[in-house]
This record gives structure tokens, sequence and C-alpha cells, in this order.
């Protein structure tokens, strides 16, 4: 049986390795977030606990139920595990929605799923690593975007340009206009369209370097003296 002392020791080495897990996990989800093309990093940093979690849940089977003796071949929640967490998957899948370039409930999905990790932790008996875990996700979601306010980023905005009758743009000029202007259109994010006699470009524009200083109106002002634009409609390019 274990002793409260070595009970709590063990829980604050899981919350330990959750915590590094959750950091690493938000190192890789900047980086992405930085260049202005992940889902929020949030989701890293939750995909990753909970992983470290249910991997240290099933090294730790000494810690289960109270510690205490189990007859072999009973009791062994690893048997559930894959199952739970294959159909929360399916659930919080249901969740993720996009429109247009913007990409909705990744944060919603990554949370269900690593809610069932908490069930999970609570079932067999971890409370604490499960206390710890919970805590984590509150700093992932609420204490992390506040933040990265502060941290340099590419803005990103999703566009579509409307060019005007007759005009065939030339995507060339198009870039090199705006990378003049501290903007940038990647190639690869660059669908074209045409319709009615006009030709259309949806794209993400983001702000060149890593800072933040551009904000929409000003993109929108720099397009709109591009004379062969008849329109365009911009909004902010939402992963989350």
């Amino acid at each position: 049986m274990l002793t409260e002392t070595s009970w709590l020791a063990s829980g604050l080495l899981i919350i330990g390795h959750m915590g590094l897990a959750m950091l690493l996990g938000w190192i890789v989800g900047y980086e992405r977030f930085f260049s202005g093309r992940a889902a929020g990093s949030q989701v890293y940093c939750l995909v990753s606990a909970t992983s470290a979690a249910v991997t240290l849940l099933s090294g730790h089977p000494g810690l289960w139920y109270g510690g205490i003796s189990l007859e072999p071949g009973t009791g062994d929640p690893t048997r559930v595990i894959g199952a739970i967490l294959t159909g929360i998957g399916f659930l919080g899948a249901g969740l993720i929605v996009q429109t247009g370039l913007n990409v909705r409930g990744l944060t919603t999905a990554a949370s269900i799923w690593g809610v069932a990790a908490l069930g999970i932790l609570v079932g067999v008996g971890l409370y604490l690593p499960a206390i710890g875990l919970t805590l984590l996700f509150i700093g992932a979601v609420e204490l992390l975007p506040r933040l990265e306010r502060r941290l340099p980023a590419r803005t990103a905005f999703s566009s579509t340009l409307k060019f005007r009758d007759g005009y065939q743009p030339r995507t060339e000029a198009i870039q090199a206009f705006l990378a003049a202007r501290g903007l940038r259109m990647p190639p690869n994010t660059m669908t074209v369209k045409f319709k009615h006699g006009h030709f259309e470009i949806d794209s993400l524009i983001f702000a060149q370097g890593g800072k933040r200083s551009i904000t929409m109106s000003e993109a929108a002002l720099e397009l709109s003296s591009l004379p062969e634009i008849e329109s365009f409609v911009m909004t902010r390019s939402n992963r989350e």
C-alpha cells in the first residue's frame, strides 16, 4: 500500500511531466501561431498535456484505485482508454467548423478530448494529477492568449479580391505591390476564380515580419489603392 508521502510525490511527479509536455507543446504551437498558420497554440498545449496524462497513467499502475492490489487481468483501465478517447475524438470533430479560410471549434474539440483524460484520471483514483491537469488546461485556455497578445506574431487576414471587368490579374505584380507595403500573399493559399467576366482571388494576407502593427483598416486602405481591384472583402483569419 502506498504511503501518503509517496502518493503525493508520485502525483506531483505526474503533474510536472504534464506541465513539461504542455510547455513543449506551446513552443511548437507558438511557432505556428507566429507564422499565422496555426490552429491556436492552446490546441497544441491541450493535446500535448492530454497525451502525456494518458501515457503517464498507463505507466503508474501502482497508483490505480488507491494503490490497492488487483487480481491479474482485472481492473485494468488501459483496456477502455483507447475506446474512450477515440469516441470523444469523433464527438470533438463534429464541433470543428470551417468557413472559408477560417476554422472554429479546434480549441473546444481539444478541450473535450482533454476532459476525457480528466475523467479517466479521476476514474482510476489519480485525483491530484487530475486537479493539476485541470489547472494546466485553464492556464492554456485563459492565460496563454493574454501572453501571446504581448508577443510578436504575424497578423493574418483572409481576403477576396474582385478585379475590374476584363482585367487579367498577374499574381506577381500583386505580390510585389503588397510586399512594398509590408504585406505578403503566399501562393499556396491562393485560389483564382472567374465568374461573370471578373477574376477573383481568395487568399490569406500576412503582415511581413514579426510585428502586429498593421491593422485591418490599414491593410484595406493599401488594397483600395490598387486601381485594378473593383471590390474586396477582408476578415481576420481565425483558427481557434
